[in-house]
């Protein structure tokens, strides 16, 4: 009799045991390539994906808000930028400004207040730090969070769709929606941000998607829209010239590119002209400190923290997937500008090119990681 009695404490004693190797064994032992392979799985990681991307874009536009100088900088807070008062050259950037008065226009403040979670309690937190004159209404701020927010969502979205075309692997994909939000993220504690900054995120990321597909026509009308949210990104004409040679007839890629340039000219000379009276200069000069930090300031650690930031960056950049290493000429003339007009040490300035950073980056880390080599496209 004892001896039966025991033989169901044995039994369960080793049911939770069996079931943690059985979850040991399929996490590490099994196929997860042909598991990935199921639809039903990657269907699943998508819908994970969706609100991880909503909950990290809370995140950022809360850190926006509270640890940067966005509603605290006299030149260029979120009030000038909504009456166009700001200084040149950020008043140039009127799309994300437009925006926010179409938000608000459309209620979205009176929305966001409506919605269930956490959101309508941090709003009137966050409107409580505005301490500049002009002073943004609460509704500005509102309308702002709600553009702001859906940009960071389609950036990180749209950094999870590159990455599944590029390692068609829904994991990966995962992780560098991950990655790109901290990427992000570590900029915006450096405490310097705009109103435009999460406008160039997704923009940027939108023209690197149309690169990879090959939507030249798509590219070329988007890029308009991408430098009124900041000029400088005039510069993915180049990276579209040179991704798309040997797609198409080299003639035909030619006059994209030429409308593209020419769009720019137009376009930028109309907001140049029409914001000609405003206080400021056309861009600010900032060589002298520059070549003052890089010659004089930087130390061992600013030399490592470099180093390793280029090694994973340009990590096996022959075998990354064309259409990035192409599009990665505009770090070269972007760096030229960084040196001429940004401040030292400030890597807000990196956003226009920051999506391609992340991803050859997040490239990088794939290919570091033993077993089979990723399957970029």
């Amino acid at each position: 009799m004892n001896s039966a009695a025991t033989i169901p404490r044995r039994t369960s004693a080793a049911t939770p045991l069996r079931a943690l190797a059985g979850l040991v064994a399929w996490l590490f032992l099994g196929d997860w390539r042909a598991r990935l392979a199921m639809p039903w799985l990657r269907i699943a990681i998508l819908l994970l994906a969706i609100p991880l991307a909503a909950y990290l874009s809370f995140k950022a536009v809360g850190n926006q808000i509270t640890e940067t100088n966005l509603l605290h900088e006299d030149r260029v807070n979120l009030a000038t930028y909504l009456d166009g008062t700001a200084s040149k050259p950020f008043v140039y950037r009127v799309l994300n400004p437009a925006l926010v008065r179409a938000a608000e226009a459309l209620g979205a403040p009176g929305l966001l207040r409506a919605l269930p979670g956490p959101l309508a309690d941090k709003l009137p937190q966050w409107c409580a730090t505005i301490s500049v004159q002009p002073a943004a209404t609460c509704d500005d701020l509102a309308a702002y969070v709600a553009v702001a927010g859906a940009e960071f969502f389609a950036f990180l979205l749209l950094i999870h769709a590159i990455c599944l075309r590029l390692f068609r692997n829904p994991l990966v994909a995962l992780f560098g929606l991950g990655f790109a939000f901290f990427g992000a993220n570590a900029v915006l504690l450096q405490r310097l941000s705009h109103v435009y900054d999460f406008g160039v995120l997704m923009f940027v990321t939108l023209l690197l998607l149309c690169l990879q597909r090959g939507w030249a026509l798509a590219f070329t009308l988007l890029l308009p829209l991408a430098f009124l949210t900041k000029e400088t990104l005039a510069l993915y004409a180049g990276a579209f010239f040179l991704a798309d040679l040997g797609r198409r007839d080299p003639a035909r890629t030619a006059l994209y590119f030429v409308v593209q340039i020419a769009s720019f000219v137009v376009v930028h000379g109309l907001v140049r002209a029409h914001f000609a009276g405003n206080a400021g200069f056309g861009h600010e000069y900032y060589l002298p400190e520059q070549i003052h930090f890089f010659t004089e300031q930087i130390g061992i650690s600013w030399l490592i923290a470099m180093t390793v930031a280029l090694v994973l960056i340009f990590y096996r950049f022959g075998e990354k997937a064309q259409f990035l290493r192409r599009a990665s000429i505009v770090l070269a003339p972007w760096f030229v500008l960084f040196l001429i007009g940004g401040v030292e040490k400030e890597l807000r300035v990196a956003i226009e090119v920051l999506p391609v950073i992340l991803l050859l980056t997040i490239d990088s880390l794939v290919r570091l990681v033993p077993g089979p080599p990723p399957r970029t496209a």
